[in-house]
């Protein structure tokens, strides 16, 4: 029996590169697809555009998984403009080919809810990436009724070692590395899913070799939801090596200063409209995926143990570099 062909379209990116570790760890070849060549060991690089059908042709000519994880920059025009060209170059391609689509989404969709958010969620988009991410999913609805086989995996916002562009890491762990106080966005004490990387990697694995899985959407599997404050506190405990106090220090960023800053940073500006996931209760329930597949998410304390020791180094070397 001939083994299965896997492709990761953006492979250079966390998720990306933990889809790739998690695939050779099940005994595969993965093939990974980025503008540039991958450092993961065991994999076979392409170089490709997905905005080019032709590259995409090319990257998915014989495969029989594609996992569509790449990101874009962090941009509603750019979201805009390049998510349904990439969608309709990799859905048609899959078409052709017959390949199984697994598809990385987020929670934008969903918009403010009340309650834990299911697979069952209504898509109701409240902000200009919401309705982006909503357009995708159309398309793919689209593409499963011509014969694609679409599977979709739902992740809350993510952490986990070299995860650069999470505010969690941006905002907590990289600074608890390099001894500073942290910073949480609007409302410290509400609940606050995050879905660790490697868990993330390991789950589309499971999505794209699982039969169980195909042709459904999933909530990949994510810790408990603690609050920003207590996810602060852990990040200091596991750096100290010993309980912290209960006045840990912790910047709280205010709309005020959160609209002053969009005035002059692009990034404070694209995250505005989604201020709602941090004024109140962003609560994930992966338990679906969970009992059917047999598998728990990686403990907060864990998952931040691992991603504190990949920031070590570089918050190191920051340090040395302006001394």
């Amino acid at each position: 029996m001939t083994a299965a062909t896997h492709v990761v379209l953006g492979g250079n990116g966390v998720v990306g590169r933990e889809t790739l570790r998690a695939l050779v760890a099940a005994g595969h070849t993965p093939t990974s697809v980025g503008r540039h060549p991958t450092n993961v060991d065991g994999v076979v690089p392409l170089v490709a555009d997905l905005l080019d059908h032709d590259d995409v042709h090319r990257a998915l000519r014989g495969a029989d998984v594609a996992y569509l994880v790449a990101g874009l920059p962090y941009s509603s025009r750019v979201w805009a403009r390049q998510w349904p060209v990439i969608l309709d170059n990799v859905a048609a391609v899959a078409a052709e080919q017959g390949t199984h689509l697994v598809y990385l989404d987020n929670v934008y969709a969903y918009g403010p809810v009340d309650g834990p958010m299911t697979e069952d969620t209504p898509v109701r988009p409240g902000g200009r990436k919401g309705r982006v991410r909503a357009a995708a999913l159309d398309l793919l609805a689209r593409a499963a009724a011509r014969g694609v086989d679409v599977t979709v995996g739902r992740s809350a916002d993510f952490y986990g070692p070299g995860a650069t562009t999470s505010v969690f890491n941006g905002f907590v762990l990289d600074k608890v590395a390099a001894g500073r106080r942290s910073t949480w966005l609007y409302d410290a004490d509400q609940p606050h899913s995050l879905t660790y990387t490697p868990d993330i990697g390991r789950a589309l694995t499971v999505l794209g070799t699982d039969d169980r899985a195909r042709g459904r959407t999933w909530h990949l599997p994510t810790a408990p939801a603690l609050t920003g404050r207590q996810y602060v506190r852990t990040a200091v405990d596991v750096a100290a090596g010993t309980t912290a106090p209960a006045d840990v220090p912790l910047g709280v960023m205010s709309s005020t200063t959160m609209r002053i800053g969009a005035l002059f940073i692009t990034s404070a500006r694209e995250t505005l409209e989604l201020s709602y996931q941090y004024r109140a209760p962003y609560v994930f329930d992966s338990t679906a995926y969970e009992t059917t597949f047999g598998v728990s998410p990686t403990p907060v304390v864990d998952g931040i143990t691992a991603s504190l020791a990949a920031a070590r180094p570089t918050a190191s070397s920051r340090t040395a570099s302006l001394s």
